[in-house]
């Protein structure tokens, strides 16, 4: 009997589901239980993973490859300037796509799949939306700008300030790209150099040196 041929990175994430993950399944799985009702393919740019109509309330459930975790990003170590041009692209497309919603008058909420570890502090982020949708939005900035805080702090100890904070003070940060392949893991032992880093709240983008971390 031959022996099945080891796949490549490339065909590997080409089987990764974009939708019904494990995840959005739990998030779903969570609100359901809570009492919230919601609705999925619902025709709206971006496709978001949950929206709740009435609430006019677009949900997004990040995987931190496809969308630039600046806890979890791994690059691959082949194919890299083919992946460094897929995140960026993927992380680019999210904010034209708030920003299309926003000017739709939707709310946007974005939650990273590693914090539904605990499903219970993100149902109890969504209903606060749900009940006070402003909240969401920051007012020193123009309508067609305003993006969602995603919930933070990506399981960091309370009061501790991210590395990847931007100097704006938010650390709703995406990764564009970092120095080569790596992770950003904690204690990875193949640690990249750098990363070129975008807030999604003032739009900066900026670099931080890993090496003094």
């Amino acid at each position: 009997m031959p022996r099945k041929r080891k796949l490549t990175r490339s065909e590997n994430m080409a089987r990764i589901r974009g939708r019904d993950t494990k995840p959005e399944i739990k998030l779903r799985k969570a609100l359901w239980a809570a009492g919230f009702r919601y609705r999925l393919s619902y025709p709206l740019p971006g496709r978001p993973d949950l929206v709740f109509p009435k609430a006019r309330l677009a949900v997004f459930v990040d995987g931190c490859f496809w969308h630039g975790c600046p806890l979890h990003y791994s690059a691959p170590k082949t194919r890299q300037e083919f992946w460094k041009n897929k995140l960026r692209t993927n992380v680019l497309r999210d904010m034209a796509v708030e920003d299309e919603l926003v000017s739709l008058d939707w709310k946007v909420f974005r939650i990273w799949e590693h914090d539904l570890s605990d499903t219970e502090q993100a149902v109890s982020e969504i209903s606060k939306f749900l009940d006070n949708g402003a909240a969401m939005y920051n007012a020193d900035v123009s309508p067609v700008m305003n993006v969602a805080e995603s919930i933070a702090p990506y399981g960091l100890p309370h009061n501790t300030t991210p590395w990847w904070t931007c100097h704006c003070g938010s650390s709703d940060i995406r990764v564009l790209a970092i120095s080569g392949p790596g992770s950003l893991r904690p204690n990875s032992q193949n640690r990249p150099e750098s990363a070129e880093l975008i807030c999604r709240k003032c739009r900066k983008i900026f670099h931080a040196d890993l090496t003094q971390i």
